[in-house]
């Protein structure tokens, strides 16, 4: 099973100069103890030093040049992650679950390579731009926490049918010979805390004026985005034309390289789209097939005909007893014909693959002089970037995960009692 990865900011080094008069001006050397108190979780406090100290940080990993509107928002979106993170603890606290300081400094050290500095270098950055280590010290420990109560809570119960496995290989073969395309996203939650769906819009809207504004796309996926690709810098990665939910296929063919979209509304949220990169498909799909013929002379014997096709793939035969099954058929044939391409079949026939799950026998259609029917023995997609079996098996096991997180976390949310200031 591929592990959730730990949320990050993968850019630090694109400011360290942040206006901090925009920024819950304090007097000069004001102590921390000297802030309020922004928010109560349950028995934990959340002061305004904490909530400063994350803003900080979001300014410099996001790249956003703050203004009032985008600072109002990212003090929201601190507030809601701090929120967060204390719950997450909390329910770490409650399974009796510690991660140790070495975990959070390997974590850490991690997150310094990738921006090719030493923890020293990381920890001098930070604090030029104001930040204290403590307040990513503490963002590791909590994700670092709550992956580790995600994955013992819902990965051994998590299991990925062989009929999940194929539908998806099923679909991505009913678009291996369409456009791919190589693109990132950001998904904003249409939360009842945001305003709903008008909230959403808002900071979908926001998040691409960022963009243009030059804060890189990643970054900004990394702090903003709710979607479960936000630990990849909302990396999507290849994907093909007709893969993914219509509202955003219905984008792709119309994005130019280096652009986004605009905001694509979907049930619960926005979407933001940014095109990497495209190609003409290199793939096709391959199938193992048998052709079923029964004669019919007219409409009344093409009726019987295929009536009498459905009956006997209702018996769900495979395609070593479809013979056996199709002598319940007068005069039916049975004819194996191998190993066909996607590239050597069109029209209806390459319709009807396309709409047959492996292992089944496709709804009958009239042909000269009778009824026909294909049942598709095997399939497997040839061309570049294909994922195997065990790759669509852990690419669906991860989605299930981030599911399962998003839903715990909002029911450990709605059951906590959380007081704002």
């Amino acid at each position: 099973m591929a592990a959730s990865p730990v949320r990050f900011a993968a850019r630090l080094l694109s400011a360290i100069a942040i206006p901090a008069a925009l920024i819950f001006a304090a007097p000069a050397g004001a102590a921390q103890d000297a802030y309020g108190i922004a928010a109560t979780v349950n028995d934990d406090v959340i002061t305004t030093y904490d909530l400063q100290q994350r803003v900080y940080f979001m300014v410099l990993a996001s790249g956003v040049k703050p203004d009032e509107d985008s600072l109002r928002r990212m003090q929201f979106t601190a507030l809601r992650a701090l929120i967060d993170e204390r719950l997450q603890m909390q329910e770490a606290n409650k399974f009796d679950l510690e991660i140790s300081d070495e975990e959070v400094g390997n974590a850490l050290q991690r997150l310094a390579q990738g921006n090719n500095l030493s923890l020293e270098q990381l920890t001098e950055r930070m604090t030029q731009a104001g930040i204290s280590i403590e307040t990513l010290r503490d963002q590791v420990r909590a994700e670092l926490a709550w992956q580790r109560i995600v994955n013992g809570r819902f990965g051994q119960r998590i299991r990925v049918s062989d009929t999940q496995i194929d539908e998806t290989v099923r679909r991505m073969s009913a678009n291996a010979g369409k456009p791919s395309y190589l693109i990132s996203e950001i998904y904003i939650e249409a939360t009842e805390d945001i305003g709903g769906m008008d909230g959403a819009l808002e900071g979908a809207r926001a998040m691409i004026t960022q963009f243009e504004q030059d804060a890189p796309f990643t970054a900004l996926a990394r702090q903003f985005s709710s979607g479960a690709s936000s630990a990849k810098g909302g990396d999507v990665g290849w994907t093909r034309e007709g893969e993914l939910r219509s509202e955003i296929s219905n984008v792709l063919p119309s994005l130019e390289k280096g652009t986004i979209s605009e905001p694509i509304i979907v049930p619960g949220g926005v979407y933001i789209i940014l095109m990497r990169d495209k190609r003409d498909s290199e793939s096709e799909s391959v199938y193992t097939i048998k052709q079923i013929r029964v004669p019919a002379e007219n409409e009344a014997a093409q009726g019987l005909a295929q009536t009498a096709i459905r009956e006997m793939a209702a018996q769900s035969p495979t395609c070593d007893t479809l013979e056996d099954a199709a002598e319940t058929i007068e005069s039916a044939e049975v004819v194996d014909m191998g190993v066909i391409k996607s590239s050597q079949v069109g029209g209806p026939v390459l319709k009807i693959l396309e709409e047959t799950e492996v292992g089944t026998v496709s709804d009958p259609i009239a042909a000269p002089n009778g009824v026909m029917a294909l049942m598709v023995c095997d399939l497997k997609i040839q061309g570049a970037g294909i994922p195997t079996r065990d790759e669509v098996e852990d690419r669906i096991i991860d989605q299930q995960i981030a599911q399962s997180s998003r839903r715990y976390l909002r029911d450990v949310r709605r059951s906590a009692t959380i007081e704002s200031r």
